[in-house]
């Protein structure tokens, strides 16, 4: 035994060394990953319009493909000519879900890392913002790839040691003016007074946040997942002229992600939002009317905040308008900064939709 002592001494020395080498090795990558995404762009614009449908049978197709960073929109006779679009990324109708999340997951990792992700889909409504965002259990979207994706990435962190996880979400719409929380056990007061909750600064976790809202502990990546099913039943839909169930709110699924490096006792805080924005329309195509019509206005204003701040940051303004809407005020922390944002603008391709179409691009563009 006194032989094999000395032997034993120099393999857990170079244990040691390799578990030291590889912990260095990995903060280098995720050094480099981080510098990676922010070389892509603090915020990043990929375009995706699908594929023709059966209402549209017999209209044109302005909307292509031209290559992979592309779109060309054609205006229709008597002008024929075509403006080209340019994007981070562009998908056509025949692009798969997983081709789509195959240019997010990396985002997932930034969110374990530490940092604030935003991804959220933009567009006219009937665009496919919601098959994009969550998509069909045959075909998922990003929002339960994105919680595979993030299971997957804890799972093979805290394998590797050092490393324990905590994992809550809440799920919001902002409806109108208001943000209601659609995880909560009670139900909304009958009066709808004093129904909507307030946006704050969590100076500890370096993120804003709900005051008053549920946020539900979860485990696995199906805990998440019945979450996000629960919330997505209690928005508020109404059928319009473009869309049999358009959505009358801006859907928010945040996951907060508490990591605990052992070694250093650190805590890290990151967070994943993902946004399914209620759909852009112009009321005489939409033909709604009443509180519908009231709705629409609503939508229209807080997207044209969004389109505001999103501009500031693009061109560097020392000032950014946050606080001109609740929508803005709850994005404040994962847009801008060192916050990491992916935006799908969401177009139709048919040519009874080509003033929608080329607002929504426009408006990307910003």
């Amino acid at each position: 035994a006194a032989d094999t002592q000395p032997a034993l001494d120099r393999l857990k020395a170079d244990i040691r060394a390799l578990e030291d080498q590889l912990a260095e090795e990995q903060k280098l990558r995720k050094k480099l990953h981080n510098q990676i995404q922010d070389m892509k762009g603090a915020i990043r614009v990929f375009c995706r319009f699908r594929p023709m449908i059966a209402r549209e049978a017999g209209d044109a197709a302005v909307l292509t493909k031209a290559d992979a960073f592309t779109a060309r929109l054609q205006r229709p006779a008597p002008h024929n000519d075509n403006k080209p679009f340019s994007f981070d990324a562009v998908f056509d109708g025949d692009s798969t879900q997983e081709e789509v999340f195959a240019d997010c997951r990396d985002l997932v990792q930034s969110a374990v890392d530490g940092y604030n992700v935003t991804v959220f889909a933009y567009g006219q409504t009937g665009a496919g913002k919601t098959h994009t965002m969550y998509g069909t259990p045959e075909q998922p979207g990003l929002a339960p790839r994105a919680i595979r994706a993030l299971f997957d990435v804890i799972s093979r962190e805290q394998k590797a040691g050092k490393k324990k996880f905590k994992v809550k979400t809440y799920m919001i719409e902002v409806y109108k003016q208001d943000i209601l929380d659609l995880l909560s056990d009670k139900p909304p007061p009958k009066d709808k007074k004093g129904v909507g909750l307030e946006v704050k600064k969590d100076i500890g976790r370096g993120m804003m946040y709900v005051e008053g809202v549920t946020e539900r502990a979860v485990t696995t990546p199906e805990e998440l997942m019945a979450a996000l099913t629960e919330g997505e039943k209690k928005r508020h839909v109404t059928a319009t002229k473009m869309n049999a169930a358009s959505s009358r709110s801006h859907l928010l699924l945040s996951i907060i992600v508490e990591c605990h490096v052992q070694d250093t006792d650190q805590v890290l805080y990151g967070k994943i939002t993902l946004c399914d924005l209620a759909g852009s329309e112009r009321p005489k195509k939409s033909e709604v009317e009443g509180e519908a019509l009231k709705e629409a206005i609503e939508i229209n204003k807080s997207l044209s905040a969004l389109g505001d701040v999103i501009e500031a940051l693009t061109k560097g303004n020392k000032s950014v308008p946050y606080r001109n809407h609740k929508l803005t005020m709850l994005m404040q922390d994962s847009l801008g900064g060192s916050a990491k944002t992916l935006m799908f603008v969401n177009c139709s391709p048919a040519g009874g939709n080509f003033e929608e179409t080329q607002m929504s691009l426009k408006w990307a563009s910003r």
